[in-house]
């Protein structure tokens, strides 16, 4: 699954020819894409609004719509990649895939396509991105997530790092890489628990939780498989996927272990 940044990456990309562009038309093939509200609702909606902006929210990409006049309240198409979704900016001409989920029709001749070989991915038309994002926590690159707030924050926990760091309700858009680069870099063992952490170690975890989602950004993100081909990250990783191989710091073997049916890659020297 696409995390933060993955998904920063891909909104990056849509900015240029997405940005400007009006809907003219959707075509849904998959209904269970559309969660909210109805397939109906965005077909007979979209159609006249423009691509104000695009911006991301955790792994939702967030389309600000709006029509030309300043007096129509605003819409926000959210989409979910989930496991497999992409999002493909294509000429109309362009043969449609057995994997396209809902394509949106452009002026200027093009499509936005959703292609979602698993069909996990969502898309959502609401007034309010918080009717379906308000859930989630902060987001860690923001200017909002500061030291000071990230020791509140954790001083409310007590889990396991790992777990925690891929709660969602406790931080916004981190998934399996990020959480095992982020310990590394913090030198923190994935089962240690958050209320065990002085605060040097907390400080380290918050500089090591930005520095690695920095890192994936700066590389476009990680390709470890066909849905996401874009990226370098993964000829960088410290102990995601390398298990068995020696730790780039101390070259003891770095080792996997399984937390709540999620993997952990760290180095027992090293993480403690």
């Amino acid at each position: 699954m696409p995390e933060l940044p993955e998904v920063e990456t891909i909104v990056r990309n849509l900015r240029e020819p997405l940005i400007g562009r009006r809907i003219i038309g959707v075509y849904v093939y998959w209904p269970r894409t559309v969660a909210r509200p109805s397939v109906d609702a965005i077909t007979q909606r979209l159609p006249g609004l423009r691509i104000r902006a695009i911006q991301r929210r955790a792994k939702y990409l967030v389309f600000e719509l709006g029509s030309r006049s300043s007096r129509q309240p605003t819409d926000y198409l959210l989409i979910h990649l989930k496991m497999s979704g992409r999002l493909d900016v294509v000429s109309r001409k362009r043969s449609i895939d057995k994997h396209d989920r809902v394509i949106f029709d452009l002026d200027g001749g093009r499509q936005l396509r959703f292609n979602d070989t698993r069909k996990f991915g969502r898309v959502y038309l609401v007034a309010d991105p918080e009717e379906v994002t308000g859930h989630l926590g902060p987001e860690p690159l923001s200017e909002e997530f500061t030291l000071a707030a990230f020791k509140r924050f954790i001083a409310k926990r007590s889990g396991r790092l790992k777990p925690l760091l891929l709660d969602q309700a406790f931080i916004a858009g981190i998934g399996n890489i990020y959480a095992d680069e982020a310990l590394w870099l913090a030198r923190l063992h994935p089962l240690r628990r958050a209320d065990s952490l002085n605060d040097t170690e907390v400080r380290a975890l918050y500089r090591g939780i930005r520095a690695a989602l920095k890192d994936g950004i700066q590389r476009n993100g990680a390709s470890i498989d066909w849905v996401y081909p874009e990226g370098d990250y993964q000829n960088h990783f410290r102990v995601y996927d390398r298990t068995g191989e020696p730790c780039r710091r101390c070259k003891q073997p770095i080792q996997r272990i399984v937390i709540g049916q999620r993997s952990a890659h760290f180095c027992a020297h090293c993480q403690l």
